[in-house]
């Protein structure tokens, strides 16, 4: 009796939101037409009917991804500084979920459409929350993201040696300042970032607030 042959994928339907579900799940790194279109079970051509190029199907993809994480607003009754870092937590959270969305939020175009209504939503509110010029609202939330962007992806991450090797370095007698810096508290891959983003907070608030800012 012949074998049954294996069933073929089953074909569905080329939609910006199907082709945006399928690069979701791939993550971008791993998106490109052929991936997509194999994921949907159609050809190449049919992807291709639907997009320009490679660089508009990831956009797609990315553009769905911010849709579906919209970033928090501040409270009525939250402090500027809790704002801040709780948003920037949120953008840690984003970069962690979808691998890549980094590289297209740091390299953002005109052609960005939904993420630049976005930012511009959060900039609004942090403008009317907090009584801000235009200036101080973008220049805040544009500083604090890029900053939260940039340690989640390089720095407090997965691959991060938190911690791994810091009684070796406190007992360097060789060194003269690296070993007093050591203390004992662990805090943790997400204490250390919130540390680090503390200090871009307090020196944004600062900064925002100067005699000169809006003239520099």
């Amino acid at each position: 009796m012949d074998q049954l042959a294996s069933p073929s994928p089953r074909k569905r339907r080329v939609t910006p939101q199907t082709m945006a579900e399928a690069g979701i799940a791939l993550t971008l790194p791993k998106v490109s037409v052929k991936s997509v279109a194999e994921s949907l079970g159609v050809s190449i051509v049919a992807i291709y009917n639907n997009i320009d190029d490679l660089c508009s199907l990831k956009a797609l993809v990315a553009e769905e991804s911010l849709r579906r994480g919209s970033p928090p607003l501040p409270g009525d009754d939250e402090s500027m500084h809790d704002a801040l870092l709780a948003l920037a937590s949120a953008m840690r959270e984003l970069v962690h979920s979808n691998p890549g969305i980094a590289e297209y939020l740091i390299g953002l175009t005109p052609s960005s459409i939904d993420a630049i209504r976005m930012a511009d939503s959060v900039q609004t509110r942090y403008r009317t929350r907090y009584d801000l010029t235009p200036k101080q609202a973008t220049w805040a939330v544009i500083t604090v993201c890029e900053h939260a962007l940039a340690l989640a992806e390089m720095v407090y991450n997965s691959a991060r040696r938190d911690r791994e090797y810091d009684d070796a370095i406190a007992a360097r007698t060789d060194l003269d300042t690296l070993p007093g810096a050591y203390d004992t508290v662990d805090r943790g891959p997400d204490g250390m970032f919130l540390w680090s983003m503390r200090t871009v907070v307090v020196g944004t608030l600062e900064l925002i607030e100067a005699p000169d800012f809006e003239q520099a």
